[in-house]
């Protein structure tokens, strides 16, 4: 069946977030005298540890949005030795730099744009539903679609079916008609051929391990996908 609904992740699929996150530890970095106790690398690759680590507890269902938000920013002090007194202050600070270097991934707007002359196209994401609803308008995706699923608003997240399941509803085709292009391996290309779906990989931000479930699309480029959808 011909392909009639696309769905696109939004960060480090649209939105660079990888370039977002590693301007703003550069800045609170530089912000807050008790992190140049260490190297800026050491910081950020601890933080990105912990942080990864926390949200596979928070897509578990062991701790809460909350915990998350507070212990990301404690525990990568704790774990490299250094005060956590300022911790939630270092929090506040990092979110605020965060949406200030809010940008798109390399051609991704053009894509997009291409992809809504021809299809039905909308987004699903595992951002908190505050932050990715600021993104929206942030990168103006009105102008394509009106249609984003935040997995938090669900109660669960990628890679659960229910937020497939009330994503095809939405989309009001049939499973197979349905593109997801993501990039995550484990939450977009397993979740969505677990629904039914066709998935595309994007490679292009992050680099993550494959498994045995292929996707029926692989590219590191936007034009790649252009010119898999015959959109150039």
């Amino acid at each position: 069946m011909p392909l009639k609904y696309i769905y696109f992740d939004l960060d480090n699929t649209l939105l660079d977030h990888n370039q977002a996150e590693s301007k703003s530890h550069e800045a609170i970095h530089s912000i807050f005298p008790i992190l140049q106790n260490v190297t800026m690398e050491d910081w950020l690759k601890t933080y990105q540890v912990v942080n990864h680590n926390l949200w596979v507890k928070y897509q578990d269902g062991e701790i809460s949005r909350i915990e998350l938000h507070y212990s990301r920013f404690h525990d990568t002090l704790k774990e490299l030795g250094l005060d956590t007194k300022d911790s939630e202050e270092i929090g506040t600070t990092y979110m605020n730099k965060y949406r200030n270097f809010w940008d798109w991934v390399d051609q991704a707007e053009e894509t997009l744009k291409l992809t809504s002359k021809r299809f039905k196209v909308g987004i699903i994401t595992n951002g908190f539903k505050e932050t990715q609803h600021l993104k929206f308008d942030n990168l103006s995706l009105n102008r394509f679609t009106n249609q984003m699923v935040i997995s938090e608003e669900l109660g669960v997240l990628k890679p659960h079916p229910k937020v497939f399941d009330h994503a095809t509803e939405l989309a009001g085709v049939e499973r197979e008609q349905i593109l997801y292009v993501g990039d995550s391996h484990s939450s977009d290309v397993i979740g969505g051929k677990n629904a039914g779906w066709k998935t595309a990989w994007f490679t292009g931000v992050v680099g993550e391990e494959e498994t045995e479930v292929e996707p029926d699309f692989k590219f590191s480029k936007f034009p790649e996908l252009q010119r898999y959808l015959k959109l150039i």
